[in-house]
């Protein structure tokens, strides 16, 4: 029986817009974000600032090593915000029916910018980020990301749930078989998934 939800945030919650980043990049002089974004994938910086193995001075003084134009804080941080775009009130609505019958929690490789994008789109739900989640696990305060199994192990340490009561709700499958090492029960979602109708079967 399942008792407690695990969501990842960007691609399950928060949409993701991989070409609109990219845009926002090359328009403020950036001739080809896309390869950063890749590397993400590989342990390139833009990992590291995820796992917050550098912070966001750091980060956009990477960024800027292969700009053309000169490119304030601000325009490095708005063109991060791009990938981004907002999270549907259908989600917060369906975080608030699950977390009446189950404790929620928040499992994200993300970093402190993303953070600071997505925590007003929340707000049209009428609660702070941190409100519809017992806990929010961030890949940059933990310093590990996700499919690392050590960063399960830290939340289950930590939150004390049983796996096997546990569903974990992420857009990588990766991600997902290092969940299911430690017997924790999983479901795939897409951002165009609707969570109340396609994760009940789990349920």
């Amino acid at each position: 029986m399942i008792k407690n939800i695990i969501f990842d945030l960007g691609g399950v919650l928060v949409k993701l817009d991989k070409i609109r980043c990219i845009e926002a990049f090359k328009n403020i002089g950036h001739p080809d974000f896309g390869r950063i974004i890749n590397e993400y994938f590989q342990d390139g910086f833009f990992m590291d600032y995820e796992k917050g193995l550098i912070d966001t001075d750091e980060f956009r003084y990477m960024v800027r090593k292969d700009m053309t134009l000169p490119a304030t804080d601000k325009e490095i941080d708005d063109a991060m915000a791009a990938f981004l775009p907002g999270i549907p009130i259908e989600k917060l609505n369906a975080l608030k029916l699950f977390s009446s019958r189950y404790r929620l929690f928040l499992l994200s490789n993300t970093n402190p910018t993303a953070i600071e994008t997505v925590k007003p789109m929340f707000l049209k739900g009428g609660q702070n980020m941190e409100d519809y989640f017992e806990k929010m696990y961030l890949s940059f305060e933990m310093k590990c990301a996700k499919p690392d199994p050590k960063i399960f192990r830290m939340l289950l340490d930590d939150s004390a749930i049983i796996p096997e009561e546990t569903l974990f709700v992420d857009d990588s499958k990766i991600n997902l078989d290092a969940a299911s090492l430690f017997g924790i029960k999983t479901a795939l979602m897409l951002q165009e998934n609707d969570l109340i109708i396609d994760l009940e079967p789990y349920l």
